[in-house]
């Protein structure tokens, strides 16, 4: 029999009548192409152990005939050193499929689809972008099963080396939840993470944007061709105003808004301690809402960028652009980011005498000033104690904004 072409086996077709069939190449011994509709497939066929058994080395012509004569000789070796090149090939995948790499990948697709994503966390894109910095980066293309407590403890070293102790801290966090979820899958028994400690003490923040950086803040975010618009501009404005966290408002739905009574319901499977919530619309806050066009069939207000089943998530690119269109006499500003508008709002409410309770209340925190068993038995929402507020909020920004602009006409 002659051996098999590259021409023959471009030009053979799909049987009509049968669901697959067979061409031996006629070269190497037991190498033949399956044709079907769906395929070209190069098999080898061979006996081990007085079984007759098959190995499928690849499909044409994602490998070439070349490639598979090669791959079929390589496996007629190992079949006379009495090896099993089939169960070889098992042994591979399953050496593939436990390795960091490969596992990261699936927590990621997991964690996109909202499978034990933690509501401390921001997006998706920054714990894929941590992880694979700062443990595929070493460790990728090891079995998940050696690494060990000391491995972690020497990226997580490395990056405080690097002078960046919070963003080690964030590793932590992201690589515990994965190693966490690889044993909740039943790939690992014991985590490397376990009776770790956080690699550096939490620094919190305290800053507060003044007043006259939350003016030049809203005027940077102006609409503009790029998301610094009606966007990303258009969510750090909310930020502002309602003092929500930035996923809650990236993630806002129109099924949550009732504008004409000036109301936000944010469902319990959207906030941090899993307590639902509503938060009363500002003036201020309704118009920058209505302003917003609707995309179709996207039920985000802020649906992400070419995804309409998603909602927004660039944070990193929006925060640049706008950082670079905000200054205050010419000079940008320094050391300030979206959860400090959060702060803010609280600290300037506190000013303005509002009870902490109430403030408590439209942060969504457990109220500090209630005993327990106040809590219990006070189920009042504060409503109008809230709206009261965040329209005394948003009429001190509005006042600062009109200030600032005309401050700057006279100046012209």
């Amino acid at each position: 029999m002659s051996a098999l072409t590259e021409l023959q086996l471009k030009n053979a077709k799909p049987s009509p009548d049968k669901a697959q069939y067979e061409i031996k190449d006629g070269k190497i011994a037991g190498l033949f192409v399956r044709i079907s509709k769906e395929s070209k497939a190069f098999v080898l066929k061979y006996r081990h152990e007085g079984r007759s058994l098959r190995l499928t080395i690849g499909r044409y012509p994602d490998i070439s005939l070349l490639d598979a004569r090669n791959r079929a000789q390589e496996a007629r070796s190992q079949i006379a050193k009495g090896i099993d090149p089939q169960a070889e090939k098992k042994k591979e995948k399953r050496k593939l499929a436990d390795r960091v790499d490969a596992l990261v990948g699936q927590f990621i697709d997991a964690v996109r689809e909202g499978d034990g994503f933690d509501k401390k966390w921001d997006s998706w894109k920054l714990v894929e972008r941590s992880l694979e910095e700062y443990l595929v980066s070493q460790y990728g293309t090891r079995s998940v099963h050696h690494v060990t407590k000391a491995d972690i403890k020497s990226a997580l070293k490395r990056i405080v080396a690097m002078g960046h102790p919070q963003a080690a801290n964030t590793a932590f966090w992201y690589m515990r939840a994965f190693f966490n979820w690889c044993r909740r899958e039943d790939v690992i028994a014991v985590s490397p993470c376990d009776g770790l400690d956080n690699p550096a003490p939490i620094k919190t923040r305290e800053r507060v944007v003044s007043n006259a950086e939350l003016a030049a803040i809203w005027k940077g975010c102006e609409p503009a061709p790029d998301e610094v618009g009606y966007l990303f501009g258009s969510i750090v404005r909310l930020l502002m105003l309602t003092g929500q966290r930035r996923t809650e408002v990236a993630a806002m739905k129109w099924s949550e808004l009732d504008l004409e009574a000036g109301n936000w319901e944010i469902p319990g499977d959207r906030t941090k301690n899993e307590n639902a919530t509503m938060i009363p619309l500002s003036t201020l806050a309704t118009d920058i809402l209505r302003g917003v066009p609707k995309i179709k069939d996207s039920p985000f207000v802020f649906p992400a960028r070419g995804n309409t089943d998603s909602h927004f998530s660039g944070y990193a690119k929006g925060k640049k652009r706008l950082d670079d269109n905000t200054a205050i006499d010419d000079k940008p500003l320094e050391n300030w980011t979206l959860h400090d508008l959060r702060r803010t709002l609280a600290t300037n409410l506190g000013e303005k005498q509002v009870p902490p309770h109430v403030i408590e209340h439209i942060l969504n925190h457990s109220a500090a000033s209630m005993t327990g068993v106040a809590k219990i038995y006070n189920r009042y929402a504060y409503g109008k104690e809230k709206r009261e507020a965040l329209q005394l909020w948003s009429d001190h920004v509005d006042g600062l904004v009109k200030q600032a602009a005309q401050q700057k006409s006279l100046a012209a």
